[in-house]
């Protein structure tokens, strides 16, 4: 845009301006031989309100303000706000409309505890984690946050919680009796969402996790060793700590037979070793002793 050369202006200003953040409109000016009032306004919603007023006397000027919009809400009359820019002088007057698309900032509630299954009696820790699309963290209240037992009777309840930087950790105890089975932290995001996670109350069990077992799928009379890898995870998926023991061995067969015999007659070989902080435990085989 220019008016008469070689006095030149430029706004820059987000086509898409997402809600609850921060974002700047920005004036450039050039080669102005005279002073000028710089005005930014802003039309949104129910609001009217100025953003900027600036008395410019240099001759080229690049201005930046920030500004933040309020969630859209149903009463406003569009999703468009309308930035006015105006410039005026003794010889001078210039005059713009920009509009911009309103864009409501949907955060992302997570909900996490500490264990997914729990005793009589233990204290239940969880946290409630509130980011944009963009995976930052967003300060946010939420109007309710309770607890539900597996008969949905609400035990538990905070209303109006803030989640600083994007998170909140509240806790609650279980009785000594409690009903078993499953229950959720259930976070109302807004009058019309709820957010769910569930976790389990149970009479103490051993934990459960699965054990992986790698190697080689094929073996040839011409490879001298063999790798083995034997890893335990827990069904929540943390490695499993402690002391693992694996056998490998080549079942006895009868000569021109594809039956196999006794097993007392296989040839093993036995081998452990603690299991790294992945939950691991690695042993490389030497093949010799199955020719």
């Amino acid at each position: 845009h220019c008016f008469s050369l070689p006095r030149q202006y430029l706004v820059l200003v987000p086509f898409v301006v997402p809600t609850e953040t921060s974002r700047k409109i920005c004036v450039q000016l050039t080669h102005l031989n005279e002073s000028v009032t710089l005005s930014i306004t802003l039309e949104y919603g129910l609001q009217n309100r100025s953003l900027l007023r600036e008395e410019v006397t240099k001759k080229d000027l690049f201005k930046c303000t920030e500004f933040q919009l309020p969630k859209w809400e149903k009463s406003f009359k569009s999703h468009i706000a309308l930035f006015t820019v105006e410039v005026t002088g003794a010889t001078l007057s210039y005059f713009d409309r920009k509009r911009v698309y309103i864009d409501n900032l949907d955060s992302l509630i997570f909900v996490q505890t500490d264990k997914p299954i729990y005793k009589p009696g233990q204290n239940v820790l969880f946290r409630v984690v509130s980011l944009n699309k963009e995976f930052i963290p967003v300060n946010k209240q939420v109007p309710l946050i309770y607890i539900l037992d597996p008969k949905r009777n609400r035990l538990f309840q905070w209303r109006d919680v803030d989640l600083q930087e994007g998170l909140v950790q509240l806790d609650f105890p279980l009785a000594s009796e409690p009903a078993l089975g499953t229950y959720e932290v259930v976070v109302q995001k807004d009058s019309e969402r709820n957010i769910e996670h569930s976790f389990t109350v149970a009479e103490y069990v051993l934990p459960k996790f699965e054990v992986v077992v790698k190697s080689a799928p094929v073996i040839t009379i011409l490879d001298k060793e063999l790798e083995v890898t034997a890893c335990g995870k827990y069904t929540y998926g943390k490695p499993v700590p402690g002391l693992v023991s694996i056998r490998v061995c080549r079942k006895f067969s009868h000569f021109r037979s594809s039956c196999y015999g006794e097993e007392s007659k296989a040839i093993c070989e036995e081998f452990s070793g603690k299991a790294d902080t992945h939950g691991c435990f690695s042993h490389v085989v030497d093949l010799k002793i199955f020719q």
